[in-house]
């Protein structure tokens, strides 16, 4: 079965893909090494028109896009309905369904009328994942100038709420589904990025007591949005309990974590909830993190760090390897270092480690 996988990243799909038996192919931004080894072929999106996308789909059995192709049509794609993407992607829409359904979250309206919310405000683009562009307003003046350097109609003001960042991941035949992990999330870790708000990486198993409660609420958004194939639904957990932040309907950065600690291949359950088919509760075995290490300023990827990175890759213990002389701009991701372990802590320890030392070779 040939797959052609569209996304800004491609990487953790393609290499799932092919590690379950597929025919991988990839259009992407990055063409990383451990990409170029999955994938049977590769082409850089870079300025490829959408007929050329298109085209180069023409030959594959299916597709999967990735944020930010999802308005392309495939008549074999394997990906939520676009009716369920745009539902799902709007963080008003969702956060009202959230209040009917009686699931707690954060109160949230738009930018623009911000009416009944208190400071400090979480101001978030009203579609689009990733958290980059979240941004914490601590009082009128701030919200202001926020109002004028940007456009209030694209963005949300929500209620900031304090905690653990976590996520539940499942698999969903759009009638049924499955979880197969709860994580941990790292969400503006300071020894990874600059950013407050962006997604860092994971850490799987996430362990607690509110692990029941987290599964019931993912397995009822799941039902009610008809959600297909691999999803997550984020939360965040403080002293008053759980909140419900925003859904992700689609492959999650938590892939890489998830098959490390439970053995379970994403990429072929993901096919096989297309026919109705969900995998076992998902067992981990062992503490997995995944660490996204961004630059703190405009680098060249130098032939030393590529060869260093790709040797770890090799270890199973890096990913998303940049090729030599490839640019990468301030805030921008530059790699991702993986870790196994008996605990959290041995576990968060090792990538901590392998990620302050390739840090400080782009520090030079």
């Amino acid at each position: 079965m040939k797959i052609l996988v569209i996304s800004n990243s491609s990487r953790s799909i393609v290499c799932s893909a092919r590690k379950a038996g597929y025919e991988a192919y990839a259009l992407d931004y990055f063409g990383d090494i451990d990409l170029l080894r999955c994938a049977e072929k590769t082409r850089m999106l870079g300025n490829m028109t959408e007929k050329e996308i298109y085209e180069f789909a023409g030959s594959c059995d299916s597709v999967i896009t990735g944020p930010g192709f999802e308005n392309l049509r495939f008549k074999n794609s394997l990906n939520n309905k676009p009716g369920i993407m745009e539902k799902t992607n709007d963080k008003l829409n969702i956060s009202e369904k959230f209040l009917s359904m009686g699931i707690p979250h954060p109160q949230t309206s738009m930018l623009k009328n911000p009416s009944g919310l208190e400071f400090p405000l979480m101001v978030k683009p009203r579609f689009g994942s990733g958290g980059i562009k979240n941004t914490l307003v601590k009082n009128e003046e701030e919200l202001a100038l926020f109002s004028q350097e940007n456009n209030p109609g694209e963005f949300i003001a929500q209620e900031f709420i304090e905690g653990i960042p976590c996520s539940a991941s499942l698999i969903s035949t759009g009638e049924d589904s499955e979880i197969v992990a709860l994580n941990e999330q790292l969400i503006g870790v300071p020894w990874l990025t600059r950013l407050p708000f962006a997604y860092c990486g994971n850490i799987t198993p996430f362990q607690t007591k509110f692990g029941d409660k987290m599964a019931d609420y993912a397995k009822q958004i799941a039902l009610e949005f008809k959600l297909l194939g691999s999803n997550g639904i984020d939360f965040i957990l403080n002293e008053k309990g759980l909140s419900v932040i925003e859904i992700n309907p689609r492959f999650q950065g938590s892939l890489d974590t998830i098959e490390l600690s439970t053995g379970i291949n994403i990429f072929n359950s993901h096919v096989r909830s297309f026919a109705g088919e969900l995998p076992q509760p998902g067992n981990p075995v062992r503490f997995a993190a995944r660490a996204i290490i961004y630059a703190k300023k405009n680098i060249v990827i130098s032939r030393d760090m590529s060869d260093r990175l790709t040797r770890c890759m090799d270890k199973e213990k890096a990913a998303d390897i940049p090729q030599p002389g490839r640019r990468v701009r301030a805030d921008e991701p530059i790699t991702t270092m993986l870790g196994t372990g008996k605990t959290r802590k041995t576990t968060l320890e090792e990538v901590w480690k392998s990620s302050s030392y390739i840090a400080a070779m782009t520090e030079v």
